[in-house]
């Protein structure tokens, strides 16, 4: 997780780079680390720094998290299961996304979105629940993010209509989650999901215009991007 956070976390307190190189070639061990610490080494301009202090001072600090979750409906021609999109950011910095064909089929991209939210839900628990094994305090609620206005409406609602009915278990747990104060659910224009790149192959503009979130600043991207301007 440190590593996802911040590729050049090592950087951060090393007095000399050059360090990082060092290696025996004897030892696959010393190699490896070797190999990763040139690699680091020489590409400082890559990744997503995010910092938090000194260390020592993480125990006081607070750790946000943020979910954003997208599906693409129906989008399997031969069993009409739809694609779930989602990411999960650790103070601004991507610890985990996924890109995954859901279990069952769904009625309506309502019900897609909001199975595509519970999957982003549990990896956030998931985050969650390793910081606090760690002894590391949470900033409370978690933020989880939709672009599909009856989705967010319905987890932000205990009312169950007739169409809805079907889909009532996985909307209550994430109704349960919020009355806990864990989770708090907001609806994010869909221009704007940088989870729709994880539910299909989506054209050059959007594309360059998302990663950036999950890459940083990378000297290839800005290439791609001048090239494909976003529209």
């Amino acid at each position: 997780m440190c590593g996802m956070l911040n590729v050049d976390v090592t950087l951060a307190y090393a007095d000399d780079t050059d360090e990082l190189a060092e290696g025996s070639a004897d030892d696959p061990a010393t190699s490896g680390r070797s190999t990763l610490g040139a690699v680091v080494a020489s590409s400082t301009q890559v990744g997503i720094l995010r910092g938090v202090g000194p260390p020592g001072h993480l125990t006081d600090f607070k750790w946000t998290i943020s979910g954003r979750s997208d599906s693409n409906y129906a989008a399997d021609i031969d069993d009409r299961r739809s694609v779930t999109g989602c990411r999960t950011f650790l103070n601004g910095a991507p610890v985990m996304f996924r890109s995954a064909t859901q279990r069952f089929v769904t009625l309506s991209v309502t019900e897609a979105e909001s199975a595509a939210g519970v999957t982003e839900t549990q990896d956030m628990l998931y985050a969650y629940n390793i910081l606090k094994s760690l002894g590391l305090k949470v900033e409370l609620p978690m933020i989880l993010e939709m672009d599909n206005k009856g989705a967010v409406d319905l987890a932000n609602s205990w009312s169950v209509g007739g169409r809805t009915r079907h889909i009532d278990v996985r909307m209550h747990f994430l109704r349960e989650l919020k009355s806990q104060g864990l989770l708090v659910i907001k609806h994010v224009p869909g221009d704007d999901n940088d989870a729709d790149i994880f539910t299909k192959n989506t054209t050059a503009a959007v594309f360059n215009k998302h990663v950036r979130n999950f890459v940083g600043n990378d000297e290839y991207v800005e290439v791609e991007v001048q090239d494909n301007p976003p529209s």
